[in-house]
This record gives C-alpha cells, sequence and structure tokens, in this order.
C-alpha cells in the first residue's frame, strides 16, 4: 500500500512538474447558488398542498492541464446541497403538517475537458457523488398503507453528467476571473423521501420526492495560473508593480467606507455526544456595510444565523439509539467595532480584535408545532420499537441580543481589498425555542428537553472591498495630485 502511495505521489508530481514548465496548469475556486430538480409524488393527489424546493448552494475547486488545441483536462471536487422535501409546520390556524427531511450536502468529484475559445469556455464533465442518506434515520421503518416513510437509500453512489458555459477576465499576470452557468443530470436514483402529510394529526398523504443529484448552478470564481505559483516566492515584493496598483492599494487604505461579505461555520455550545458534521455544526453569513478610521472599524447590515434544537436519546447502553434533527434559522441585524494592527510597513497584513451585538428580527416563540409518531430502531441486530410526542413549549418567551467576541486576521488581495479569516465566540444567547419530547420505548418512558440557541464558536470567511478604489472619480483626482 505505502509503495502504491509513493508511485502515485511520483506521478502527481511529476504531472505537476512538467504542467507547470509548459505554464498551462491553472486551478479555481468558485461558489454560488443552484436549485436542484427533484420529482415530487403527493399520494394520494391533493391539489392544495405543494412542495418546498428551495434554492441552496455549491462551491468547489477546479484543477485544469493544458492539452493542445485549447483543450484542458478537468478534475473537480465539489460539495452542493439539495433538499428533499420541507421541515414541519403547524400552527393553531393550519393544522396542515408535512414532516420533512433534509440530507445536507452531497461531495463529487468530475473529470472532464475544457474547450476555451478566447475569454469564454465549454466545459463536460462526468460526475461521481456520494449520497448522504444514512445520515436521516428518523422516521425508518414506518410504514403506511404499505409506503415505507423516512429516507430510502436507493444507492450509495450516483453517477451525473455535467456541462458548464462561463467566460473569464483575465488580469495583468494571468489569472482571471470567472463566472458561468452549470447543469448537472442525476443518471440513477440515490434517494427517495417519503414524507408523512398530516391534517389533525391524522396522517392522511405521502409526499414522496426522489433525487438523483441533478441541478442548475451559477457560479463565481478565480482562477490562479499555475506559472504564478511557480514564481510566487520571487514575486511577492512587487506585487504593488505600477502606479495604477499602488493608487488601488492607497485608496484601500484611507478612512472611508466599505462594504463587506462573509459566513462560516459554527459549533453548538454543548455538543451532542453523537458527534456528526450535521449534529452540531451550523451556518450563518452577514451582508454590512462599515466605515473604517484610522485603526477602528464601526459595521452594521443584515445576517442570518442556522441553528438547532437536536436532540438524542441513550437507551439501554445503545448511544444515539434516537437522533431528531430540529433546524431553525434567526435573521439578525449585526453591530460590530473593530481595532487593527498592521503587521507590516506595507499595512498590506493586519491582526485585530472585534466585538459585535447581533438583533434577532424574529420571535421565534410566536412560532409552534405538535407532532405524535412511532417508529423503530436497530443496533447490533436488536430492534427497538418506540412512540413519541414532540411539542415545542409555547410558554417560552425569549431576548433578542446575542453577543459576539473574537479575533481576526485581514490580507490584502488585488491591491484593492482585503480577505479575513475570523474565529470568535457567540455567547450569552437566549434560548430562541425549547423542545419538549416524550417518547415510550419498549414501554419505558424516556422525556428530554431540548434547548436551540446561538452560542458557540464560529469561524468566518469574509471578503472587504473599500468603497473608495470603485469611484473612477476619485482615482483620477488621486492621479492629477500626484
Amino acid at each position: 500500500m505505502k509503495n502504491k502511495i509513493l508511485i502515485l505521489s511520483c506521478l502527481l508530481a511529476g504531472l505537476s512538474a512538467s504542467a507547470y514548465s509548459q505554464e498551462k496548469f491553472s486551478f479555481e475556486l468558485y461558489a454560488g447558488p443552484s436549485q436542484a430538480f427533484l420529482p415530487y409524488e403527493l399520494i394520494p393527489r391533493n391539489d392544495f398542498i405543494s412542495p418546498s424546493n428551495e434554492l441552496q448552494y455549491h462551491f468547489g475547486s477546479t484543477f485544469l492541464w493544458g492539452l493542445k488545441n485549447d483543450w484542458q483536462f478537468s478534475a473537480q471536487l465539489e460539495f452542493f446541497k439539495r433538499e428533499l422535501g420541507t421541515y414541519g409546520i403547524s400552527r393553531a390556524i393550519d393544522t396542515l403538517q408535512i414532516t420533512g427531511y433534509s440530507t445536507h450536502g452531497i461531495p463529487l468529484l468530475a473529470l472532464g475537458a475544457r474547450k476555451n475559445w478566447g475569454n469564454f469556455f465549454l466545459h463536460p464533465s462526468v460526475s461521481l457523488m456520494r449520497s448522504p442518506s444514512d445520515l436521516d434515520r428518523y422516521d425508518r421503518g414506518n410504514e403506511w398503507n404499505g409506503i415505507p416513510l423516512g429516507v430510502i437509500s436507493e444507492s450509495d453512489w450516483g453517477l451525473g453528467l455535467r456541462l458548464e458555459a462561463g467566460m473569464k477576465i483575465y488580469n495583468r499576470r494571468g489569472n482571471y476571473f470567472l463566472s458561468g452557468l452549470r447543469y448537472q443530470k442525476g443518471l440513477m436514483v440515490m434517494d427517495q423521501m417519503n414524507a408523512a402529510v398530516r391534517y389533525n394529526e391524522r396522517l392522511e398523504h405521502v409526499l414522496s420526492a426522489k433525487s438523483r443529484g441533478s441541478y442548475l448552478g451559477m457560479f463565481l470564481g478565480y482562477g490562479v495560473n499555475g506559472n504564478n505559483l511557480k514564481s510566487f516566492g520571487s514575486r511577492a515584493p512587487k506585487r504593488l508593480y505600477n502606479d495604477n496598483k499602488l493608487l488601488k492599494h492607497d485608496l484601500s487604505l484611507e478612512n472611508g467606507l466599505y462594504a463587506m461579505l462573509y459566513g462560516g461555520f459554527r459549533r453548538r455550545e454543548n455538543p451532542l455526544s453523537y458527534d456528526s458534521p450535521y449534529t452540531n455544526m451550523s451556518g450563518q453569513f452577514q451582508a454590512v456595510v462599515g466605515y473604517n478610521y484610522n485603526r477602528f472599524s464601526i459595521e452594521s447590515g443584515y445576517g442570518n444565523f442556522s441553528y438547532n434544537a437536536n436532540y438524542q436519546i441513550d437507551f439501554d447502553g445503545v448511544k444515539a439509539l434516537i437522533i431528531r434533527w430540529e433546524h431553525y434559522d434567526m435573521p439578525v441585524i449585526p453591530l460590530t467595532f473593530k481595532y487593527h494592527i498592521p503587521l507590516n510597513g506595507q499595512n498590506t497584513v493586519r491582526f485585530g480584535s472585534s466585538f459585535s451585538t447581533y438583533f434577532g428580527l424574529r420571535d421565534q416563540s410566536k412560532s409552534w408545532f405538535f407532532s405524535r409518531g412511532s417508529g423503530s430502531a436497530e443496533f447490533d441486530q436488536k430492534r427497538y420499537e418506540y412512540t413519541s410526542v414532540e411539542a415545542t413549549d409555547r410558554d417560552l418567551k425569549h431576548g433578542r441580543f446575542v453577543y459576539n467576541a473574537g479575533v481576526f486576521a485581514e490580507m490584502s488581495v488585488f491591491n484593492s481589498s482585503f480577505l479575513t479569516v475570523k474565529l470568535s465566540r457567540n455567547f450569552a444567547s437566549p434560548d430562541f425555542v425549547k423542545i419538549n419530547a416524550n417518547y415510550l420505548i419498549e414501554g419505558v418512558p424516556v422525556s428530554v428537553a431540548s434547548f436551540g440557541n446561538l452560542n458557540g464558536f464560529m469561524l468566518d470567511l469574509g471578503y472587504k472591498i473599500p468603497l473608495k478604489v470603485l469611484n473612477r472619480q476619485l482615482k483620477k483626482q488621486s492621479k492629477t495630485t500626484t
């Protein structure tokens, strides 16, 4: 095994060295929104019930090796999300409840070829996908009129055909921005979700959705010419290599307004012992406008935090025999103060601290649900039957403010903007939701109280652009004064 790894490493190193010498190797990072294609069927038919298929996301990287006649061989690593159904909703004035599931993200590897015509390209490829259906275990084993409920795995792996088209905008180094559209057609069914639809707590329909991994996506990205990686060490001191670049860099450091986008992941406080990426992790994003004055800055805008009230039940010595995923979102208005210190003479790298206050825009106590069901779980060839009653606490009242403190690092990119990495912690968050669950497992009563809040450690990646850099008139005035 070690010899095989060594041989493979040598081959990859040889390919990379050859590509660098021919200046035909490049890699890209991209991300964007995606819309999954999921055929739905409601059994029996009811035209007054509509499924949900929300806009999701995809991101990844592309590695390209040059061939003849403007062709390139490609290898893509990607992660995309598609939703199977909806989350459960129940209110006093609307007693219809659809119990849905989401299987989160799907990783894939795609191999193909890209044809370039100047700044435009066409890119067909074949993808191999991995289904994460093992995450959706709730309601497995239940049936309704002979229809199995829950998420049923048809295949752990899936195949797809992909086609993307786009354009590139090059800079003076040969690096480039890229944008385009991508369509992926799945060739086989990976998962089928059969979600119970209840009316006045009676199961009357099943919403069935099948996923092949098909989606349509838009993407924006940045590509790096492999030759620049080879000469990165020698070019680094000359990054500000002409007057225009130097002007943009100077403007980016002056006092004034800036726009910023960033997002990342949060690990929940008091994590469950069943430590999968989806039980204890949530995401967030923010879009803000800020003002920089010397070493201080203040910013505000709009953000959204995902959080969960997930819980697990340990029983009969079995850890996480039952796991329930309960997902929520909290839109917020952030107010952040930052202090940053330059770490070099060009002010291209900064380090600093930040403090934020988030005001929650949603009163979660006004939304509640009630669910009654039965199911089974199997462990070590032993089957456990159970019934459950789950409801949110209608008497729970919560505050609106959450606080955050952390440190960040900024690095100048493109001589006009900044890439930011921030490590921080949310604290003093109120409990926005409380779920009371009562189970009867093999005749033994088990009760669980689960809370959902925004506390926990966060890792964010952000992009900041000072607005002065975009002002052409200001650039002309600066040129004339110099």
